[in-house]
């Protein structure tokens, strides 16, 4: 199985977002509703993912309607058809409930968000977080799987009523003519309502060796477009709205030890950074446990590519850095419902042989330079060295003898092959200029 990483209008699927599913067990529901102290605690992590939604859920209210953005007129005939709208998100914030004025709260505006002027981020509680880099989303075409714009490390307790989405570009593909410059409102941000209920990041403590998180996705119903009447600017104003998903979870993160498996279920020890031993498990049962590889699991890494069982089971071992989403069960052991993994051990260097044994192969380097392809050339994952991850086809293909191509394997050293000790590779990125 290859998970392709697709076209800049798709929001980068990473799948370390789900280390973001969360527990809200100490409030019932995630939505939750009631209002919960902004006293810190916690802290917790929220991720944000962006996806196309049919309409707005049953039951949602709306704030009272409200006119186009001012100075605008109802679009003008000059006005061209777009085919998509690409937004550069490069920022996005949680706003408290305490922050919003009392009849917006819970209401979007079915005629879309305005890009207007309202609260201020300085001191009043707002929690905010960069995306680096910008993640491009086409308005018109938006994800139809919830994709990921970025996580929050740290979110204090408290509810949140609204997210705040910032943008540093809005370029609209007409289907004849020139793309189009929109013109920027509200200085470059648009806010999201929550419905169904706010986020609430209740105050209880966390499991031993486990974090709070929780799943928010922005649901893009559709867009709607004005042309300014006397200017001829061209404004966005999305139709979008924010639920919280209410999957009881937490992640863990920490070094694999004690890895058995059986077929696609298994056991596994997490050795935390703070010290504990957390027990975990994962398994095919069901939806079954997904899986991920990620460059570097510690820091958030773009460079994250999911994977499917018969192909990441086998590539899980001691040592591997892993970050397990899921809740605790019986005897406290976390089951997983996704895991994301880092190879531990990683050669950098240029080419110095081809194939040999139809696995392996050498590099440029003064030690430890042979690397076995896992199970065999045909089958690692091989991307381009660029970000985001470009996965290619028939990668082990443009593995020749080139001194100016560089490799970057990942996996595990030392492995014990027909060649000599080297590096079990799972993971391989070619820096040949090959590949889209």
């Amino acid at each position: 199985m290859r998970t392709s990483v697709g076209r800049i209008r798709n929001v980068m699927c990473l799948m370390i977002a789900l280390v973001i599913s969360v527990a809200l067990a100490a409030c019932g529901s995630g939505g939750g509703g009631g209002t919960t102290s902004s006293v810190s605690g916690g802290p917790a992590s929220v991720s944000v993912s962006v996806a196309s939604a049919p309409d707005y859920p049953t039951g949602t209210t709306f704030a009272v309607a409200t006119a186009s953005p001012t100075g605008t007129s109802a679009p003008s005939v000059t006005t061209p058809p777009f085919a998509h709208v690409w937004v550069r998100v490069n920022r996005i914030a949680l706003i408290p409930v305490d922050s919003i004025p009392f009849m917006e709260r819970n209401k979007p505006h079915k005629d879309g968000e305005l890009e207007e002027e309202d609260t201020a981020e300085s001191n009043n509680g707002f929690v905010t977080v960069d995306l680096a880099p910008p993640k491009t989303i086409d308005l018109l075409d938006p994800p139809s799987g919830a994709k990921i714009l970025n996580r929050f490390p740290s979110v204090p307790a408290g509810e949140y009523g609204k997210i705040r989405v910032y943008y540093d570009s809005v370029v609209g593909e007409p289907l004849i003519g020139d793309n189009v410059l929109f013109h920027p409102t509200a200085n470059y941000h648009f806010d999201v309502h929550f419905v169904g209920g706010n986020l609430v990041v209740p105050v209880s403590s966390d499991p031993p060796g486990g974090i709070r998180f929780f799943q928010v996705t922005i649901g893009v119903v559709g867009l709607k477009i004005h042309q300014a009447g006397n200017s001829g600017n061209v404004l966005l104003r999305p139709q979008v709205f924010a639920t919280v998903e209410s999957s009881p979870e937490y992640i863990v993160t920490g070094v694999s030890d004690n890895v058995t498996k059986n077929n696609y279920d298994g056991t596994f020890d997490i050795l935390t950074l703070g010290g504990r031993t957390i027990p975990a498990a994962f398994s095919d049962t069901g939806t079954g446990t997904t899986w991920a590889y990620s460059d570097n699991v510690l820091e958030d890494s773009q460079m994250v590519i999911g994977r499917g069982k018969e192909i990441a089971v086998p590539a899980f071992k001691n040592g591997a850095i892993v970050s397990a989403i899921g809740v605790f069960g019986t005897g406290g052991r976390l089951q997983a419902s996704h895991i994301t993994f880092t190879f531990p051990d990683v050669r950098i260097g240029k080419i110095f042989s081809t194939w040999s044994a139809n696995t392996s192969f050498r590099l440029i380097l003064p030690s430890d330079n042979l690397v076995y392809a896992s199970p065999d050339k045909l089958n690692p994952l091989y991307t381009n060295f660029r970000v985001p991850p470009v996965e290619l086809a028939n990668g082990y293909n443009f593995i020749v003898p080139i001194l100016d191509n560089t490799v970057k394997a990942r996996g595990y050293f030392p492995f014990i092959g027909g060649l000599g000790t080297g590096l079990q590779a799972f993971w391989i990125s070619i820096d040949n200029n090959i590949g889209p």
